[in-house]
């Protein structure tokens, strides 16, 4: 991030500040900022997030970082089928996907 200084202090989150002229018309981000993903689907399915099994089934709730991640839907009878999509998480919002998995034992 041009003109910002970057200060972090041993188990802290590091935190941007911005300098200059326009320094209030920029947002910086907290390393350790959250958001929320409500995923739902039909028929229900097990929970993957970033490669990552999070050992729920849908409906679920997720607290996750701020960013872009892979949402990955396996099947519990049938593992070989899963559907993979990218998602975003904002800092303090609650990001909301329901998938109709047409054609899944159910």
């Amino acid at each position: 991030m041009a003109g910002c200084v970057v200060a972090s202090a041993a188990g802290a989150a590091a935190r941007a500040r911005p300098e200059g002229p326009r320094a209030s018309t920029r947002v910086a981000l907290v390393a350790g900022d959250k958001g929320v993903l409500e995923v739902d689907s039909d028929p229900p399915a097990a929970v993957w997030i970033d490669d990552g099994d999070t050992g729920k089934l849908t409906p679920a709730r997720l607290d996750l970082a701020v960013g872009h991640h892979a949402l990955t839907l396996v099947s519990p009878r049938d593992p070989t089928r899963r559907r993979t999509i990218g998602f975003a998480i904002d800092a303090g919002k609650t990001t909301k996907l329901t998938l109709h998995l047409t054609g899944w034992p159910k």
